[in-house]
């Protein structure tokens, strides 16, 4: 009787198939997705078998590939904001059928920009629209932004009220880039109807916004410049794109 080969008797953990199989016709071992025995040279039974289950694997390790790739791209998004300023604060999102405490907020803002004229000062809301579609928004936007639609209030409060719009779901990471100097003003990720300002702006006359998200990372384009309006709140409502 022909001994048994090493590898038929290896230990392997349950639930771990095999990769390799008896040929019914001699006994030796075959390769799952061998066409036929190395042996006696007949056709393998369970190739098809083996093809299913090694499909499987790879489908699997495409997922856990992504699944890497998305925390990593936040991990740089939080390693790259760490060192950012706090924002000012977080608004207490109340109802998008009565949206009187963001009016409020963004009259708020604008006391504190002309009480605080050394500095600049940016009223944050995050958007999402409803539908996929996001070509009418496009057509709306008031900046040629990179990684977002910049709207105006009206447009804003219309499109929440309608349902059109909803506030962004997940957290944020919002810059600021000095034009002139070249300097990146940042923030930590915030969520949310959010205020910040920055330290004395001094000589600031134009700027560029940018979000960057767990999906966007590194990758986020800047949008089209800003005049700088001393003493007044910048209102930055914005169509976030991942």
């Amino acid at each position: 009787m022909a001994s048994r080969s090493f590898g038929q008797s290896t230990w392997r953990p349950r639930g771990i198939p095999a990769i390799d199989r008896e040929c019914p016709n001699c006994g030796g071992r075959t390769f799952v997705l061998a066409k036929a025995c190395p042996r006696c040279g007949a056709a393998s039974p369970g190739r098809m078998a083996g093809m299913m289950v090694a499909g499987a694997l790879v489908l699997l390790l495409v997922a856990i590939l992504v699944a890497i790739g998305v925390v990593f791209r936040w991990d740089q998004l939080t390693a790259a904001t760490e060192a950012g300023a706090l924002p000012d604060e977080q608004i207490a999102a109340g109802s998008t059928a009565d949206l009187s405490w963001l009016a409020t907020a963004m009259s708020q803002c604008d006391a504190q920009a002309k009480e605080d004229a050394g500095k600049l000062h940016f009223l944050v809301t995050p958007l999402a629209p409803a539908a996929r579609d996001i070509a009418p928004w496009r057509a709306k936007s008031i900046n040629n932004m990179g990684n977002g639609i910049l709207l105006r209030s009206d447009d804003t409060f219309d499109g929440l009220k309608s349902g059109a719009l909803r506030f962004y779901p997940a957290d944020y990471g919002f810059r600021m880039l000095d034009e002139a100097s070249d300097t990146v003003y940042k923030w930590r990720p915030s969520m949310g109807v959010t205020r910040f300002s920055t330290a004395e702006a001094g000589s600031i006359s134009g700027f560029k916004v940018q979000f960057r998200t767990s999906y966007s990372g590194g990758n986020a384009e800047w949008g089209s410049s800003f005049t700088r309006q001393t003493g007044s709140c910048h209102w930055v409502n914005a169509i976030i794109a991942n």
